[in-house]
């Protein structure tokens, strides 16, 4: 399949990418055991990384749904997805060894890890909770698909280069003020729309509501149950939720979500430390207040 990398990034692909590079940086530093960078990689990178002679790509597909609708891809070498799969499973680099059924099955399990951090972080961009899903390894056939590349470095390994595909059904399904509006546009919008007595307003009324309480809730996970299914449950039952264990859990106020984070112990009773929360403005305007 040809890759063709767009010369300028429209502002859906970059936030994207960047969640995507956010995701790989953390997911390696926790695993890597040494120092890792991870970077938005160049159109000239990413195309002398994958015209390297004796080759063979390797390709990992992805199904985006709920808030989100489309498909994504990563793709790298097996020389780059072998070093991936070696900072897993914490071997040596050894860019001899053979990407056998073990290795394969070691990169797998890492993009695993990155993509359950991605569809985290993709929430608040796409305005709701995003499932990603593995979808194939081979190469796929995307019209009008967009290709961003992603490096990885680190002082005990050579410069690793993946690309990340993107369909076009998926970039359009993002909402557009989220992707479009910069911080110069969101200054400019905020000073054109309201006046200074509007602005002093809306700040005073803000001020009265700072002490009302607001419910807040953990939510570990969702289910569908048929009323039969709710009839049958008994002492014992157990019920699996859409969430995996390694996933954040998310914090609701209001019924609104407006954060993510991990579940803690804290004197005795059932806390939450946040990794991941909205904006103040984000979080008013979830609340609506």
């Amino acid at each position: 399949m040809s890759i063709e990398t767009p010369v300028s990034i429209d502002p859906r692909s970059a936030q994207l990418q960047k969640v995507w590079v956010e995701c790989f940086r953390a997911v390696l530093g926790q695993i890597a055991g040494f120092p890792v960078s991870v970077e938005p990689a160049t159109e000239q990178e990413s195309a002398a990384a994958q015209a390297a002679p004796n080759q063979h790509p390797v390709w990992e597909l992805f199904a985006a749904s709920k808030a989100l609708r489309g498909s994504m891809a990563i793709h790298t070498t097996e020389a780059d997805a072998l070093a991936l799969a070696q900072i897993l499973v914490s071997e040596p680099p050894d860019p001899s060894a053979a990407f056998d059924k073990d290795r394969r099955d070691a990169y797998q399990e890492l993009l695993r890890q990155v993509l359950g951090q991605v569809a985290t972080g993709m929430k608040a961009v796409a305005g709701g909770e995003v499932e990603l899903k593995p979808s194939g390894s081979d190469a796929p056939s995307w019209p009008g698909a967009t290709c961003l590349g992603i490096r990885v470095t680190g002082e005990k390994i050579q410069p690793i280069y993946l690309d990340l595909l993107i369909t076009a059904e998926l970039l359009q399904s993002l909402r557009p003020a989220a992707m479009e509006k910069g911080p110069t546009a969101a200054t400019t919008e905020t000073t054109l729309a309201e006046s200074p007595d509007a602005s002093a307003a809306r700040s005073a009324n803000l001020e009265l509501l700072l002490d009302v309480k607001l419910d807040a809730t953990i939510r570990f996970g969702r289910k569908q149950m048929l009323l039969r299914e709710i009839l049958e449950l008994h002492p014992g039952s157990a019920v699996a939720l859409d969430r995996q264990v390694e996933e954040p859990v998310e914090l609701l106020v209001g019924g609104r979500m407006v954060a993510w984070g991990e579940v803690v112990i804290v004197d005795g009773n059932y806390g939450l430390r946040i990794t991941e929360i909205l904006s103040p403005q984000q979080r008013l305007e979830s609340l609506r207040i």
